[in-house]
């Protein structure tokens, strides 16, 4: 029983990882930037999700998710175009460009600070109380229901890139910016539709981390971390290996924390990164195609 429990966690925990690290891949595929704000722009996600509960306490927790990934959303297109494109129209080295997403998780994280204060904030049972029942196992309902918007959310994006003209250009953008500009692509609107559905999967996490735990400042600092590990673990610019790097990290730091110390639960998970990228440094997306 304990094991199914841990799983389920795992899992769950894993899925919330996985849409910031998707974020990541999309951001580090479009424009070869390494977006470390994306934590903050999660946190953001979460404290607009909390907002809207005190004002609303009744509204439906599918309801809450939405605005929260349109609020993050929002934010990270003003991110991309106030001050990224800026600097890019000034020229200004790509290691500067990410040096500034440093600064802009330092002042999104002052600011929440300031408007949210300092104190967690704690999310009402959006999900529900009454445990689900697998097997005769109860499970509570809000890492059945993160994991099921997890998958969904994630299963959404990757048809939007595979059969819409918008996500196809995307991947071309992706695979070959000058050549996707040579077949009619906008490479400016492409940009800001990256940060704008990247934005959306950290706001989705962040009201999911939110509800699971409690809202706080500093919330996307560690997370964030988390998400990038995550996608580097899956393989780094691969949105498959994104998800499935959330997940495989979720599971580890979940049952490192229970079987060997929960102490020591980030720092588990980051050594066992270490471990498995010394040995498959493509990530587990390269260990899969090297045995195929």
């Amino acid at each position: 029983m304990l094991f199914w429990d841990l799983f389920v966690g795992g899992v769950a925990i894993g899925c919330v990882y996985s849409l910031i690290a998707l974020g990541f891949t999309m951001i580090i595929r479009a424009t070869g930037i390494i977006h470390f704000a994306q934590g903050e722009v999660m946190m953001l996600g979460s404290m607009s999700g909390i907002t809207v509960l005190a004002f609303f306490p009744q509204m439906p927790a599918i309801i809450v998710l939405i605005l929260g990934m349109l609020a993050s959303g929002i934010i990270a297109v003003g991110m991309e175009l106030f001050v990224y494109r800026t600097l890019r129209v000034r020229r200004i080295p790509i290691m500067n460009i990410i040096t500034a997403t440093v600064g802009m998780s330092i002042l999104f994280m002052n600011a929440a600070r300031i408007i949210w204060g300092s104190e967690p904030l704690r999310y009402p049972d959006i999900f529900g109380t009454e445990s689900f029942i697998f097997s005769g196992i109860p499970v509570s309902p809000q890492l059945v229901w993160i994991t099921i918007f997890g998958i969904i959310i994630a299963s959404i994006l990757q048809v939007f890139l595979k059969y819409t003209s918008t996500g196809l250009a995307m991947q071309a953008m992706a695979q070959d910016p000058h050549a996707a500009q040579l077949m009619g692509a906008n490479l400016t609107k492409i940009t800001v539709y990256t940060y704008a559905i990247a934005g959306m999967m950290a706001g989705a996490a962040g009201v999911m981390l939110g509800s699971l735990f409690f809202s706080f400042f500093q919330m996307g600092f560690v997370t964030g971390l988390k998400g990038f590990i995550a996608a580097t673990l899956g393989g780094l610019g691969s949105l498959g290996g994104a998800m499935l790097g959330g997940i495989v990290f979720g599971l580890l730091e979940t049952f490192g924390a229970v079987y060997i110390s929960s102490a020591y639960k980030d720092g588990i998970g980051m050594a066992l990164l270490i471990a498995i990228l010394f040995f498959y440094p493509t990530g587990l997306v390269g260990l899969w195609k090297r045995k195929k």
